[in-house]
């Protein structure tokens, strides 16, 4: 376990134990609310590989906390986890344990929530502060503008693994964030080289392919074997290092090159395009006049490909109806840079959702 003390700040009006289990770590913080503000007092890392049920470390965590100050004694819990939520319980997509909130809630006393990571990500964006450079990139618009916001509908659409997308509505200054399957909706191509990716994927799947294939880690991989078996371009030495490797693995080590190889910069470059054609889909779905958060680790790691020559923005922007561009450049774009984001949402979540 590693411990992170992160404030000492122990007057708080609440405090929740707020949760954050993935593939590679499970984090779980004491953060306090005050004033509306959010706090993360103390963080615990386990590899969740090492751990095969969340009760032990849920009192490890409580007890670091109490070892450290009596006041530190959180009064709700609530975990998010990577995979589907039923009754309570999270069956994890990447580990063999699952998290039952229920167990929990019996062995601490705690009122305990268990939610999807990203939903998570959804019930985090309105503790973020979207003029704080170390929480949030805002991209101008292809005019050079920074939109400002002039609505409550916020959206967020996150490339990860997978594709994530969600809303929040606004009632009173409560936040409810509101998860989706839009990352599985239909994919529209828009260009000669989008139509015969899709006529590719199409044929690999032997049914029209969603967005999923495209704007996501494996849409990166999809990207490179198309590139690759249609066009041949696995020339170069590089490339036919990647064309070996497994697909899960591609996406990092193509975007590790992309600054120094012709077809990794090609095929970052594709999925750029997509995702902001995508998002910029979304924005006209939600009406997000609160903004459109890009949310996962390839946006936050890659953002210079998406902000150089406006490259996300100009297909952001585009759309088959001249009256609808000005609307889209008038849409807060933001990037989500915080990584504790989903620890934050968990602490909303709980609050707003734990009766």
């Amino acid at each position: 376990m590693e411990v992170k003390w992160q404030s000492e700040n122990f007057d708080q009006d609440m405090l929740i134990l707020a949760g954050d289990v993935g593939g590679t770590n499970t984090n779980l913080a004491v953060v306090g609310k005050k004033d509306g503000k959010y706090t993360i007092i103390v963080e615990c890392v386990f590899k969740s590989s090492e751990v095969t049920d969340l009760i032990g470390p849920v009192e490890e965590t409580l007890k670091t906390a109490a070892a450290k100050s009596a006041e530190l004694k959180p009064s709700i819990c609530c975990i998010s986890a990577a995979g589907p939520v039923a009754d309570n319980v999270c069956v994890l997509t990447n580990c063999s344990w699952n998290v039952d909130g229920n167990a929990i809630e019996a062995k601490t006393g705690m009122k305990t929530l268990v939610i999807n990571d990203f939903l998570a990500i959804g019930y985090g964006i309105p503790t973020l502060d979207v003029t704080n450079p170390e929480q949030i990139t805002q991209l101008k618009n292809t005019d050079g503008e920074l939109p400002v916001q002039t609505g409550t509908t916020k959206a967020v659409v996150g490339a990860g693994t997978g594709l994530g997308v969600g809303f929040l509505t606004e009632s009173d200054g409560v936040y409810t964030a509101c998860p989706s399957e839009g990352g599985h909706s239909g994919f529209a191509p828009f260009d000669e080289d989008s139509i015969a990716l899709t006529a590719y994927m199409t044929e690999k799947l032997g049914i029209a392919p969603g967005t999923e294939p495209f704007v996501s880690g494996q849409g990166i991989a999809n990207i490179f074997n198309f590139l690759n078996e249609k066009k041949g371009i696995a020339t170069d030495e590089l490339c036919k290092e990647i064309a070996a490797l497994d697909d899960a693995d591609k996406p990092a080590k193509i975007a590790m090159n992309a600054d120094n190889n012709a077809v990794c910069k090609q095929v970052m470059e594709s999925f750029v395009k997509m995702y902001g054609k995508f998002a910029g889909s979304m924005s006209l779905v939600f009406m997000c006049a609160g903004g459109m958060y890009l949310a996962g680790g390839i946006v936050t790691k890659n953002e210079k490909y998406l902000v150089e020559n406006d490259l996300f923005m100009k297909y952001f922007e585009m759309n088959y109806k001249p009256n609808i561009a000005p609307l889209l450049k008038k849409t807060p774009v933001y990037i989500i840079k915080d990584y504790s984001i989903s620890l934050y949402g968990a602490a909303n979540a709980g609050v707003t959702l734990i009766k």
